[in-house]
């Protein structure tokens, strides 16, 4: 008898398993907005991001997730006051779905350190969502310099037509040849938890015509030497600013000047909404955002100081 009813048991469980396996658990899914703005101080919003995030089998692409039609404003608090104004109603480009701006004109002074700003984004179709942050001050003394050389850089700011000059050559590692370092006063950066940045930009003439990207020798250097310059020359990375983060120094390696020609180099003080996503790049549980209601970031920089902006200009396959 205890061995049929043993029997009895174990049959049961299987045929409950095998129930189990053969019903599909589906999960209702919803859209998600999701909001991305990168600004700097000084500047209005250029490009605001908003779109929805993608089922499991749509395409992924901006273009088919991109949100038109939305209300998307921005609002401004001073340091002591406890109060938030109306800064003004964002645009949305007619030619760009789901990609918003504010001009300069309704934002005259632009983003303005120490001052905290908030968007709010609405749609018919989805909740409303929002995200708030505070425009970090401009690093503090900043000393730029040529580590070929040991020159210290003249910023564009004490002169306008200075340009530092250097040869590129590719190293076998990453970090074993540096062409510039930058010093800068990183107490302040660390005790409010943000971070350091440079960008390295070609100017626009290098940057969108085609001719440029032969670098600015001859077509019979670009057939002599085709893996060399093709490598920090090649049309899918060009144009791209190049971007790195730091917290209390920077150091400029090779493989950051694939742009040939002049370039701008930039130093600049994220807030704390960058640095925090930074921290969760890799985290196996998910990114950090400062998006309420939804997905996404909106983030703050800072290279407003006069020692922030330099003129770099590279060189390569010399003799």
């Amino acid at each position: 008898m205890r061995l049929l009813k043993f029997k009895i048991i174990l049959c049961t469980i299987a045929f409950t398993l095998i129930l189990s396996c053969g019903i599909e658990k589906t999960t209702s899914y919803k859209d998600k907005p999701v909001l991305f703005c990168y600004a700097k101080a000084g500047e209005s919003i250029d490009s605001l991001y908003f779109s929805r995030t993608g089922g499991v089998n749509e395409s992924i692409s901006f273009s088919n997730l991109g949100i038109s039609g939305a209300i998307i404003s921005l609002y401004e608090r001073a340091p002591f006051s406890t109060e938030f104004s109306l800064v003004g109603i964002l645009s949305e480009y007619e030619t760009r779905i789901g990609v918003y701006y504010l001009p300069q004109s309704d934002f005259t002074e632009g983003f303005r350190a120490g001052y905290f700003y908030r968007i709010e984004a609405i749609h018919d179709d989805l909740d409303r969502i929002s995200a708030e942050t505070l425009c970090p001050p401009p690093l503090g003394n900043i000393v730029a310099r040529n580590l070929e050389t040991g020159d210290i850089l003249t910023s564009v700011t004490e002169d306008p037509s200075a340009v530092d000059t250097v040869y590129y050559r590719r190293g076998r590692s990453y970090d074993d040849i540096r062409f510039y370092s930058c010093s800068f006063d990183s107490l302040p950066v660390i005790l409010d938890k943000r971070m350091a940045s440079y960008r390295i930009i070609p100017d626009d003439l290098y940057r969108y015509d085609e001719a440029y990207w032969l670098e600015d020798t001859t077509s019979v250097v670009w057939d002599k030497y085709p893996v060399e310059t093709r490598i920090w020359k090649n049309k899918d990375k060009y144009g791209k600013d190049f971007m790195e983060y730091f917290i209390r120094s920077i150091s400029i390696n090779w493989y950051a000047l694939y742009h040939g020609g002049m370039n701008t180099l930039v130093f600049s003080s994220t807030d704390q909404v960058f640095r925090s996503y930074m921290e969760t790049l890799y985290d196996p549980d998910g990114r950090f955002t400062n998006v309420e209601g939804g997905y996404g970031l909106f983030s703050l920089s800072n290279s407003s100081s006069d020692k922030s902006v330099y003129k770099i200009y590279v060189k390569t396959l010399e003799e």
